[in-house]
Order: C-alpha cells, then structure tokens, then sequence
C-alpha cells in the first residue's frame, strides 16, 4: 500500500521499538499538576488496521475454531494490546469506507475510549493534516503516502508474536537530515513518480529501483518541486518539457554511473503526471474547500468502560462470565489501572479515585521499559464487570460474582508510576533499600536517607560539635579534639568506641 518500496528507500532512517517506549517519550506534565498529566494522541489509519485485523483473522480461522464473530474478537484483542499503551487513539476512516463501518465497530472503539471520524478522502492525508497542525503526536498507518503527505512522525507496526506493539518509527526531520541523500519532501515526490504508487501503479516504465535511487541524488526533485509549486499552471507544460528534457540529458550523460539511452527516449511526453503530483501535493481532506483550520478536533482522551466492554463480550462474542472475568484481569487490568492512575476523565466527566496497590518489586528488562510490579486490589473492577453481564444470559450468576478473585498481579511502566504515584514509588525505593542494604555490588546513591542516616550517625560521633559552625569545631581537615589511638599496625586512627 501507498508509493512502491518507499518502506524500504526510508528504512535506513527507522528507529524499531515497542509503541510503549515511543508513548512514553511523549509524555508530559505531571498528575499534580494543574493541567494533568497529557498523553500523546496517536492518529490510526483504521482502513489499513482493519486490513491488517482482518488478515491475521483469516489466518487463524485455519488454524483453529474461530468462535462467535471472529474479527470482532481479533479487532478487540488488538484493541486491548493498544490500550496497554498509554497514548490516546484517534481512528480515522477513508471516506469512501463510510457505508462499510459497522455499528459494533463504532461501539467497540467508544468502549476503550478512543475516538473515530471520518475522513472527507483518504484517512493517511487527514491524518498527515492533523500531524503537521500538531494535533496528533504521530500517525499509525500501513500507507507509505502519509510520508509524501507531510507527517511529522509516522509509525508502521510491526508483526510480533509475544504480545508486545512493536513499531518502526519514522521522522521527517530525521529523513530529510539523511547524511547519505537527504529525503526532503521533493525527492519522496520525484520517487513516487519515477517508481510509482497507489495513483500512478508501475510508475515510468523501465526505471528500476537503482536507476530512480540514483536520480534523487542530483537537483531533478527540487527544479520539479519549484515547477509544481512556483509556476504559473499556464506555463506548467513548458516549464515540465524543460525539466524532461534535463531528466533524459542526465540519463545518457553518464552523470549516474553509466548511461540509459533506451529509457531516456521512452519518456512520454505526459510524464509526470500534473494531475498525480497534486494528489500527492495537495491530497483532499476534510479541511479542503474552505474548511477553517479552527475546527480541528480537541482530543480529550476518557477511561475505557469495563461494564460496557463485559456486556460487548457477552453480547457479541458468546462468553460465559468466568471467562470474561478472567481475560479482562488478565489482559486489560493493567491497561485500567493505568489509565485510571493518570486521572483520564470517565464518559460522564468524573475522574475514578485512585487504584489501591501494593508495590512488589521493580524490573528493569534490558531492552525494555522498566516497570513496577504491583498487586492491584481493584473490587470496582469486579463489580463493573459484573454490572456488564446481564444476569438474564448468564446460567449461574451467583456463582460467578462469588468466585472472581478483586485482586491481580500488574505491570505498570515505571515513568507512569513516578508520574502519578511518587510516593508510592519513594516508599517502595526506601523499604527496598531498608531490607537489602548497601553492598559493593548494589550502591545506593549518595543522597539517598538510608545513607544520610548512616553518615549522620558517623558524624555525631566524630564531630559531635559540628552544630556550632562558627566555632571550628569538627573541621574534617583537623583531628584537633578528637580521641586518637593505634590500630595494629601502628597507624594513628581515630578511636570511634563511645566511653
């Protein structure tokens, strides 16, 4: 999808990691502060993500019994695998996908709390609009145009298998600061045209790879991209057959290497295509025509609703109350419990008091994101979920309110804990440092109490005047009125023992 091996001209310049990691440097602010603790809003391509949903439920409905509405289920998972990340989603739908856009669709995306429109064109150009207005921290997407369309920063997922959201993450800044052929907007375009994409399939005829990777090397994107921007449109075909001209000039002058006479005199006369290179210059989107700019949506990112997302899986997927109880602690849990910590506002604008939890240890993956271990005490969790489930559906009610366990082991990244929990997290560092104790291979730092509390004791009994700074007593330079002995060996010590 989008302009052909465009992934592959800008892999040099990715950066691989968990959406995790990447959320978390998007971070700001602090859950004391009086603006809260802000997520990034990441804007998804919906139309690509439910292609990729839909492919990988047609792979497991061959290899195992696919249950009640088997997409739906496969597009919750998914679901559930982003909302243990802590960005705000924002789905943006291709306009022509109106009509195909399910109810239950709609449904699932407003039970996590993620927010969906739809675009006036193509969602990947809406979504490039909201990046370069600073509306959305990066773009999620399948489609290599979202790059040509001018967003900032663009993730591409990643197939895993362990659960984790891997990404690679791509800047424009750092493309266009690319030491070896900086890919500046003009020379995405140039690719495009000479190697083709979704508007203009096959691109020029007979310009592989090689040769369209060399010719961005010279200045035939920028003089193309001041044709297409500075020109008048009466003087574009005269000014567009000079530039063709200089294409086929550098094609049989040995300027790249060697010399491509056969494609330089195959260059029709229509290329490129005006028509295409707007598309791409000036996709529509649902701020064309007009649209002011002050209209651009205000994410406000809300709790998921775990009463409203038990009834989904009773209602649409066919389970029973023991087994949503125990994949919702066991798979979403940790995305409540973050979300409720970082003081996200519910659907009806109140804020969920804090989680209750205990802090069991901490772990630092080499790789990974430091987190916290927690045991999460969480009976409103149990009792909305068993507010979702309609008794009426459910052959043993009783005995399924009775079972379900208020309890469950969570992770929560590290950075989230400081942010919203400090305390928590300084209590934890100093009961921890308390029982184990410094060692030669574990120091604590300097300023840490356990250490103060230690070197005070010290200092109490060496310098025990230290108080009256104006006297000169205890200087650390000077043993004058300290108690001196000779250890073993002969060497004068001072003499800690108390009389």
């Amino acid at each position: 999808m989008g302009i052909t091996e465009l992934w592959k001209l800008v892999s040099p310049s990715t950066e691989g990691q968990t959406l995790m990691e990447f959320a978390l440097e998007g971070l700001k602010g602090h859950v004391q502060d009086e603006s809260g603790l802000s997520m990034m809003t990441v804007g998804v391509d919906a139309s690509a993500w439910l292609y990729a949903v839909c492919k990988l439920q047609a792979f497991q409905l061959g290899h195992a019994q696919s249950g009640e509405n088997p997409e739906l289920r496969t597009l919750m998972y998914k679901l559930v695998t982003l909302a243990n990340a802590p960005v705000h989603a924002h789905f943006v739908f291709d306009g022509e996908d109106r009509p195909t856009i399910k109810r239950s669709k709609q449904e699932l995306l407003q039970i996590f709390g993620f927010t969906w429109a739809t675009a006036k064109g193509e969602a990947e150009a809406d979504l490039a609009f909201l990046s370069k207005a600073g509306k959305i921290g990066a773009v999620l997407t399948e489609d290599s145009d979202a790059l040509l369309f001018g967003a900032e920063k663009v993730l591409r997922p990643m197939d895993n298998e362990d659960g984790t959201f891997l990404v690679d993450a791509y800047c424009a800044e750092a493309l266009s600061n690319d030491p070896t052929i900086p890919l500046t907007t003009s020379r995405l375009l140039l690719w495009a045209m000479l190697h083709g994409g979704d508007y203009n399939p096959g691109g020029l005829s007979g310009c592989g790879g090689q040769v369209s990777h060399a010719l961005l090397a010279g200045d035939l994107s920028d003089s193309l991209m001041q044709v297409m921007t500075l020109v008048a449109p009466a003087q574009l075909p005269g000014m567009l057959e000079t530039w063709r001209d200089h294409l086929r000039t550098v094609l049989v002058d040995g300027t790249l290497g060697r010399k491509y006479p056969t494609l330089a005199a195959s260059i029709p006369a229509e290329f490129p295509s005006v028509e295409i290179m707007r598309l791409y210059l000036q996709p529509v989107t649902t701020w064309t025509g007009g649209a002011s700019s002050s209209l651009l949506p205000q994410f406000n990112p809300t709790q998921p609703n775990i009463a409203h997302l038990a009834a989904f899986c009773q209602a649409r997927l066919g389970w029973m109350r023991p087994k949503i109880h125990k994949y919702l602690r066991n798979h979403f849990w940790s995305a409540a419990c973050m979300r409720a910590l970082c003081q996200l506002w519910t659907n009806d604008g109140g804020i969920l008091p804090k989680p209750t939890f205990n802090v069991d240890k901490q772990k630092d993956p080499k790789g990974g994101v430091p987190v916290y271990c927690i045991t999460l005490f969480a009976p409103s969790f149990v009792n909305a979920t068993n507010d979702g489930i309609r008794a009426e559906n459910d052959p043993s009610p009783e005995e399924g309110e009775s079972w379900a366990p208020s309890h469950s082991k969570v992770t929560i990244p590290a950075r989230i804990m400081e942010l919203t929990s400090p305390q928590d997290v300084i209590d934890f560092n100093d009961q921890h440092a308390a029982s184990v104790g410094p060692s030669s291979g574990d120091l604590l730092p300097d300023w840490h109490p356990c250490l103060s509390a230690q070197y005070a004791a010290v200092a109490d009994m060496l310098w025990p005047e230290v108080g009256d700074m104006s006297s000169g007593v205890g200087d650390p330079e000077s043993n004058e009125g300290m108690k001196m002995c000779t250890d073993e060996e002969g060497h004068e010590v001072i003499d800690l023992t108390v009389d």
